[in-house]
């Protein structure tokens, strides 16, 4: 106990000092021609500046002139500096202008505003109809965040999650690969590739900057640095598959679905937000989960002829779960701490689903204390119904899981105060 204690102390002392240099959501830091100014004549070149590198492949920067026309910008990074956008502004017209842009943040977020400036004498600003739509969300939206993505991503990532879990399950306890294991680690695999393909599709959907996307745009955003690890992470879901249903060979699928689930460390807040602290406490966090809904799901499917030995597996499975809950909780506590600046940041959006987070793991910490001290200890000289009411009592743990795995899913995409540190100091319209 002293020795986890230190190692907490050590680790809290970590968070505390690479706290300070979070990165931030995005946000445009300094214009050319400044926000609100005048201008004689019209700019030689519009140059945007932002908060952290921008990638202008998967980047829209329009001029709303003052009569009502649209202008499209040709952007490319400044050669010595990639946290700058530069355009030839076109025929911009006399009057006052309105810039609208759109790129995609490094956790792969998008993230648009606009400003105004003036060329001459000053007129009424164009609308800002077109701005708010590139701040908008593909599709339904639940607290700012687009639920396809987001549902998508969830259910995902608990496949390949849950897969690996019941492999490593089958694996450290030395048990037969039955029927219905065998059965449902296929199912698992096959779901993952899918779910996370079409989560790569929705992802590509919500950054567009209409939220229409072509042959053009999928190499665009595929390009990006986040389109390349949500790419991966996809395309190694596929070799669980092939070692589960052509192979045959489970030990092999167990060490190939681990690393979709280290790439998924990387993307995301993990990967904007710290990625030295954030991306190691993700991966723990997501094996955590493995083993536990994996252990769950196991004694769900396993055969029960002998209850003896079920009665056994059932201990250790509750003993793995008891860590897993110990690894998640220190896991979430660390990149929570790194996404809310503070206690107040609870209030917001982001800190409402971490709070339906911990809701949700104290009604799983109920649930395995009942099993753990109530149920299990009794089931070796039970009866056939209460292994019943156990595997009834599983099953309503298994579905609380599947939830703040969602939760989960939709934290991913909204977005944390930590992005509000970095304010845009030349945007009248707030990212």
């Amino acid at each position: 106990m002293r020795r986890l204690a230190l190692a907490g102390a050590i680790a809290l002392a970590a968070v505390v000092k690479f706290y300070s240099v979070a990165s931030a959501h995005v946000s445009l830091v300094a214009s050319q021609p400044a926000a609100n100014s005048t201008l004689n004549a019209a700019p030689a070149s519009i140059r945007l500046e932002f908060s952290e590198p921008v990638e202008p492949e998967v980047a829209h920067v329009s001029i709303l002139r003052a009569d009502g026309r649209s202008v499209t910008l040709s952007i490319a990074n400044d050669p010595h500096d990639a946290h700058v956008l530069v355009a030839p502004p076109g025929d911009i017209g006399l009057g006052t202008v309105r810039v609208i842009w759109h790129v995609v943040s490094e956790d792969g977020h998008p993230v648009g505003g606009s400003f105004v400036f003036t060329v001459g004498a000053a007129t009424a600003a164009p609308s800002e109809a077109e701005a708010e739509r590139a701040e908008s969300v593909w599709g339904p939206s639940i607290l700012g965040a687009p639920v396809a993505p987001a549902l998508l991503s969830g259910l995902g990532i608990g496949c390949i999650t849950a897969l690996f879990g019941v492999l490593f399950l089958v694996a450290s306890f030395g048990a037969r690969f039955g029927e219905r294991p065998m059965r449902l680690a296929i199912w698992l695999s096959i779901a993952a590739p899918l779910l996370l393909g079409a989560h790569l599709v929705a992802w590509a959907f919500n950054v567009a900057p209409d939220h229409r996307i072509d042959a053009g745009w999928i190499a665009s955003a595929l390009d990006t640095n986040v389109g390349r690890v949500e790419l991966w992470r996809t395309l190694l879901t596929l070799p669980p598959l092939w070692a589960l249903t052509l192979a045959r060979r489970p030990g092999l699928a167990l060490a190939l679905s681990v690393l979709p689930i280290l790439v998924s460390s990387a993307v995301g807040h993990s990967y904007a937000f710290d990625p030295a602290i954030a991306v190691p406490a993700k991966a723990l966090h997501l094996l955590a989960l493995a083993a536990w809904i994996g252990g769950l799901l196991w004694l769900l499917v396993r055969e029960r002829n002998d209850a003896a030995r079920f009665s056994r597996e059932a201990r250790r499975v509750s003993s793995v779960a008891l860590w897993a809950v110990v690894v998640l909780t220190a896991s979430g506590l660390v990149q929570t701490i790194l996404l809310l600046p503070s206690f107040g940041a609870l209030q917001s959006n982001y800190g409402f689903v971490i709070l339906a987070k911990i809701v949700g793991l104290l009604v799983l910490i109920a649930f395995g204390a009942h099993h753990r001290f109530r149920v299990v200890p009794n089931l070796s000289r039970g009866t056939s119904a209460r292994t019943t009411s156990f595997l009834s009592s599983l099953r309503a743990e298994v579905a609380v899981l599947w939830m703040v795995i969602l939760l989960g899913g939709l934290l991913g995409y909204v977005s944390p105060p930590a992005a509000a540190k970095a304010q845009p100091t030349s945007s009248d319209s707030q990212p």
